[in-house]
């Protein structure tokens, strides 16, 4: 929350409080509500308030047991669900847009996805993805959200329309990217030519025992790296055509 919002904490406060017949407390009391939940925005605490009353009618919140609520509620999917989002990356032509941790976490698996099978790959994702965010919320990071393009201009406007309309994103970072020059954000063709050819020969490397695999591992980097290369080359492009 930012100190701007206090008021409203103190309201929501007072008012969850009110409905266990508890007065708003004074002082030292009161910092304590705020230094355990001011790292968490303001409607994750209000939504946290909201489930504690209606699941324990008897006992009045304290501190400590709002700010856990507010961890199990910070907007994160579960980590299955994330894993269903992050598989929708695989295709290149689709937008993506995930948490920080779901993009991290299938950044790890994604040599295991391409090398191996989904089964694996999925292990592999959900390990790194409960570990990611278990560190955020111990750190009280909040919950970002982040963009990967794909080249299909289409689909990327109604994801990113979609993740504005659903509170997901910022309108104003996402103008730019739905009101910018209609553009075709995708490598050349020859580019895309070489991209296949290279998942090509990491689908027959696969067939073979460990020695496919490490070399399957190997080819997946590289179109990892000539990816991103192409992908930063088109932004550069994009951000000049802003700029005219």
């Amino acid at each position: 929350m930012e100190v701007s919002e206090k008021r409203q904490f103190m309201q929501i406060l007072a008012e969850a409080l009110a409905s266990y017949g508890k007065p708003l407390p004074e002082g030292s009391i009161l910092n304590a509500w705020w230094s355990n939940l001011v790292s968490y925005p303001l409607p994750v605490v209000r939504a946290a308030f909201r489930a504690y009353c209606i699941e324990n009618g008897e006992f009045a919140p304290v501190p400590a047991g709002i700010a856990m609520r507010c961890k199990k509620m910070d907007g994160r999917p579960e980590a299955e669900e994330a894993w269903a989002i992050a598989l929708t990356a695989q295709d290149e032509a689709s937008t993506v847009v995930w948490t920080t941790e779901t993009a991290e976490a299938f950044n790890i698996c994604r040599s295991v996805l391409m090398s191996s099978n989904a089964i694996s790959a999925r292990l592999s994702f959900l390990a790194a993805y409960t570990r990611l965010v278990a560190e955020a919320r111990a750190e009280h990071r909040s919950m970002k959200m982040v963009v990967s393009l794909g080249f299909d201009r289409c689909h990327q406007v109604a994801v990113i329309q979609r993740a504005v309309d659903n509170g997901l994103l910022p309108a104003p970072s996402a103008a730019p990217l739905l009101n910018g020059p209609a553009y075709d954000p995708s490598p050349s063709h020859e580019a895309r030519a070489q991209l296949s050819k290279i998942k090509e020969e990491i689908a027959t490397a696969a067939e073979n025992k460990e020695q496919a695999r490490l070399d399957a591992v190997e080819l997946q980097r590289k179109v990892h790296e000539e990816f991103n290369r192409l992908t930063e080359e088109q932004v550069r492009k994009y951000l000049e055509v802003m700029k005219a």
